[in-house]
């Protein structure tokens, strides 16, 4: 399945997404920032793909912590905006449904970080990110939760979310950036297309959901309190299994 539609949905998205998503202070990173720096551990001298890398925020805090970094998305949009703020980083454009680039590279970490659901196809993505990692290398991603990030807050006296058709695969607009699709898919899909890929998964991460303010938790609002006990993303590392458990 061809993504050239989606990246066209990106490239007029760019300047609205490079507003929003400003690094480091955004409230997935925040959420997922623990989960993965524990998983990838030193970088130093390292080389990372930041596969779905948009303008090249997060590739250029894995190249401060000393990884050699390269830098892989579809939109020309945002790459452009990433090789200008980032000269240190090499910037690939590359439509990810069709997997990575030829010929394959070897990493010792990809890291791919509110990319996957956002993806038509993933089967040749993940055959080829397995095949360029190095056999102790990692693969960490993060993904908006498939079970509660889609459904809607009821409050009938008692805050929830109510789940409903969480096993079908829906294509769904998200009207945030201007507009692009979205992908669901149950988790057990992700964690069967790892395993038949040969991966073995280390670590599931399924973070409190953090307010866009970085104001303490003592100013919190109740709805930002109660909300914070839902996880509406999570994420994944896993490595190449043995040659012998393959």
């Amino acid at each position: 399945m061809s993504g050239r539609r989606d990246i066209r949905l990106w490239n007029s998205a760019a300047g609205q997404y490079a507003e929003h998503v400003n690094g480091t202070s955004d409230s997935f990173y925040r959420r997922l920032a623990p989960f993965l720096w524990q998983a990838l551990g030193d970088v130093s001298g390292r080389s990372v793909l930041d596969l779905g890398c948009g303008h090249g925020w997060l590739g250029e805090q894995l190249r401060s912590a000393g990884a050699v970094v390269t830098g892989i998305d579809g939109s020309t949009a945002l790459l452009e905006r990433a090789a200008g703020a980032f000269p240190d980083i090499t910037f690939v454009a590359h439509d990810l449904t069709a997997g990575l680039p030829r010929p394959l590279t070897q990493y010792h970490a990809v890291v791919a970080h509110m990319v996957l659901m956002d993806l038509p196809d993933l089967d040749q993505l993940v055959r080829d990110v397995r095949d360029s990692l190095t056999p102790q290398g990692s693969f960490t991603f993060s993904i908006l939760h498939p079970s509660f990030f889609a459904q809607e807050p009821v409050d009938d006296g008692e805050r929830y979310r109510k789940v409903t058709g969480y096993l079908r695969h829906e294509q769904r607009w998200i009207t945030t950036f201007g507009g692009h699709q979205h992908y669901h898919r149950p988790l057990s899909w992700y964690v069967d297309l790892l395993v038949s890929n040969g991966f073995v998964v280390t670590g599931l991460h399924e973070p409190p959901t953090l307010p866009h303010h970085t104001r303490p938790e003592s100013e919190w609002t109740d709805y930002e309190r109660w909300f914070a006990t839902i996880p509406t993303m999570l994420a994944l590392t896993c490595r190449p299994a043995p040659a012998s458990a393959v």
